[in-house]
């Protein structure tokens, strides 16, 4: 592991943050099997804004970006695989 500063400890936290963001709403929408409320647009959009991060990231080759996005990503195609799967 490369040597790691204070602002990278700080990037990796919030990094962190931002993953663990829509994990409530993930668990929330497998358990209820309810993701009505939930815009299309919304998911679709936030899929193109983490990809676009990921692919920053990897450029970049910044750690803390990377992890976050992919992260992100999954969790918003397993919503987006939620939303078309559990119809009303």
């Amino acid at each position: 592991m490369p040597n790691l500063n204070w602002i990278d400890y700080l990037g990796l936290f919030g990094a962190f943050l931002s993953s663990i963001t829509f994990l409530p709403q993930v668990y929330k929408a497998w358990k209820t099997k309810s993701v009505g409320d939930l815009s299309i647009w919304m998911i679709l959009i936030l899929l193109g804004n983490v990809s676009t991060w990921l692919i920053y990231g990897l450029v970049k080759n910044d750690f803390a970006i990377i992890i976050a996005n992919s992260i992100i990503l999954f969790l918003s195609l397993l919503m987006l695989f939620f939303k078309l799967s559990f119809k009303k």
